[in-house]
């Protein structure tokens, strides 16, 4: 993620998050380790507390679509 493109906002408005998506499921592990680290930093960085909401969620069976948003969220957090 070190060379990733920075985008402007934690999330895109556009799309919806969903746990019916035909999208394959993903490690339960990485993808909460990954929620953990943006709830520590909420802390520090409020604004992005909406967005950690929705994404954490679907911790019980995220899927890939879910961790496209989380990176997206840590691809924003890169540029502020």
């Amino acid at each position: 993620m070190e060379d990733c493109k920075l985008v402007c906002t934690p999330m895109n408005t556009g799309r919806s998050l969903s746990s019916n998506d035909d999208s394959p499921i993903v490690k339960h592990l990485e993808y909460r380790s990954m929620i953990g680290s943006m709830l520590y930093l909420e802390c520090t960085k409020p604004y992005i507390i909406h967005a950690v909401g929705i994404v954490g969620c679907f911790r019980a069976n995220p899927k890939e679509s879910h961790i496209e948003v989380v990176k997206r969220i840590f691809e924003y957090l890169q540029g502020t």
